[in-house]
């Protein structure tokens, strides 16, 4: 049995399986990518893009294995994140499965106007923050703290009637941008989506992301 906390293989003939405790960096004709999966999540996140003749492409991928989170489970973080807004203050919310269905959490933190502290939570799916009136875009401290294999999101401009909200997968310090409709089963129209490639880290260009089972 294979005890590695990380391995890594070459994609001759189709993806490898994964062999590492925590993530595989996998070779690919698409460029390095980093794998890994849990109960919850599996994901596929560029590290380098280019192309190797010979090896079989990786492709970019997220798979949320129980289904996308229902409409239910937005409207209640946006709620939490607005109820803390009128309070002058940022927070973080978190989902989990319980093995029926998604539950909205908000875990223990210490809240200010700029800044949230919280006690890591395990097993979460997704974690939500505000920004209150700023921009939804993931700062140096959020791409910091946000280390472990699951969804993140974050959710600025709550001072407007359409708030802003980007999301991105996040695998051990490697994310990839994700849209909203692809982790949700809901209606985005009264949301500003923000998607921005740059969060890979790479050069600017097109990308692909699948969160429905079988994609």
């Amino acid at each position: 049995m294979n005890s590695r906390i990380v391995d890594y293989h070459v994609a001759r003939d189709g993806l490898p399986p994964r062999s590492g405790l925590a993530f595989d960096y996998v070779l690919g004709g698409d460029g390095l990518f980093v794998v890994a999966a849990n109960p919850w999540i599996e994901v596929r996140v560029p590290v380098a893009r280019c192309t190797v003749r010979g090896l079989s492409p990786v492709y970019t991928a997220c798979t949320l294995p129980l289904g996308r989170l229902p409409a239910s489970i937005w409207d209640g973080i946006l709620r939490c994140l607005q109820v803390a807004h009128s309070a002058g203050c940022e927070v973080l919310t978190g989902v989990y499965h319980d093995g029926e269905a998604y539950r909205l959490i908000v875990p223990r933190q210490v809240v200010a106007p700029l800044e949230v502290r919280y006690e890591p939570q395990d097993n979460l799916v997704l974690e939500v923050h505000s920004h209150r009136d700023g921009l939804a875009r993931f700062s140096a401290t959020d791409s910091a703290d946000e280390q472990r294999l699951r969804l993140y999101g974050v959710v600025g401009r709550l001072d407007q009637s359409t708030p802003q909200v980007a999301l991105r997968a996040g695998a051990y310090g490697y994310f990839l941008p994700v849209p909203w409709d692809a982790v949700f089963d809901g209606d985005s129209d009264s949301i500003q989506e923000v998607l921005d490639a740059s969060d890979l880290g790479l050069a600017q260009g097109p990308f692909e992301a699948w969160l429905e089972p079988g994609v």
